[in-house]
């Protein structure tokens, strides 16, 4: 399935500009279906790149290993946000526009009972469901693993089912960042069911999008400039407080305007 960026249709499109190909698969609300519909932030941001830059981008819906495969392959030119890994750079270029954090997500209000995830591991007999394929820092992962060794940690397919089990009581929580379990705990109707809060193994990162290297260096810097000007003018915080609400999305983006800016390739 596929569609282009609707948002941008009355832009002018530039025919120098050959239309990319991006992908993206179920990230909660920053890419998901609606029906047949793909909406989300990282749509919102994919539509208003099109509008600035002239170029033409059709969205494409994967299962996210599928989505990283046909990078890889150069058979796509972007992905949706994404997480900045050495092996994601051997085959794009990374323009990160946001901030993400994955917290610890319980049933109850236990989770604001612990300040990290060695506190969990250490205090709590509590089951975690994650997702294979996602992207954890160093300290966080150590932590899992000990959980996996206690058999509280089962790696499932994708958040669906992560919440799925959460529903029907197989697992007690699981590791996300805001954007995936806020559009998860609505669907499967435990919004008043759970607690999320922020551990020390896991801090605030940037999420942003991969170019191939394919791409012309020109087209490339149409890209960026265009990214560039949507977070300097506060169109991303925008997006994100549409699907996230005020007093989340200042928690993730305050003060961060700068890094993003800086971590960009530079203007054109």
């Amino acid at each position: 399935m596929w569609l282009p960026c609707t948002a941008a249709r009355a832009a002018p499109l530039d025919p120098a500009c050959a239309p990319a190909r991006a992908g993206v698969s179920d990230l909660g609300y920053s890419s998901y279906l609606d029906g047949t519909v793909i909406r989300g932030s990282n749509i919102d941001v994919l539509a208003e790149i099109q509008r600035r830059s002239g170029c033409q981008i059709n969205v494409r819906w994967y299962p996210r290993s599928r989505q990283q495969a046909l990078f890889f392959s150069n058979e796509l030119e972007m992905t949706g946000a994404s997480l900045r890994t050495a092996e994601r750079d051997r085959y794009g270029v990374w323009l990160p526009y946001t901030w993400t954090r994955f917290e610890l997500v319980l049933l109850g209000a236990d989770a604001g009972k612990f300040h990290s995830l060695a506190e969990f591991v250490d205090h709590s007999t509590a089951r975690l469901n994650i997702t294979r394929g996602i992207f954890y820092t160093a300290d966080a992962q150590r932590q899992l693993d000990r959980l996996q060794q206690q058999g509280r940690l089962e790696y499932v397919s994708d958040f669906g089912v992560v919440f799925r089990k959460i529903q029907a009581g197989r697992a007690e929580g699981t590791l996300a960042p805001a954007t995936i379990y806020l559009l998860n705990q609505r669907l499967f109707g435990l919004t008043a069911r759970m607690s999320a809060t922020s551990v020390s193994e896991s801090p605030r990162m940037m999420v942003g999008l991969y170019v191939s290297k394919q791409v012309p260096p020109k087209i490339l810097q149409r890209y960026t400039d265009a990214l560039r000007s949507i977070v300097v003018d506060g169109t991303m915080q925008k997006f994100y407080e549409r699907y996230l609400g005020a007093d989340i999305t200042h928690r993730l983006v305050d003060n961060g305007t700068r890094e993003l800016l800086n971590a960009l390739p530079p203007p054109h």
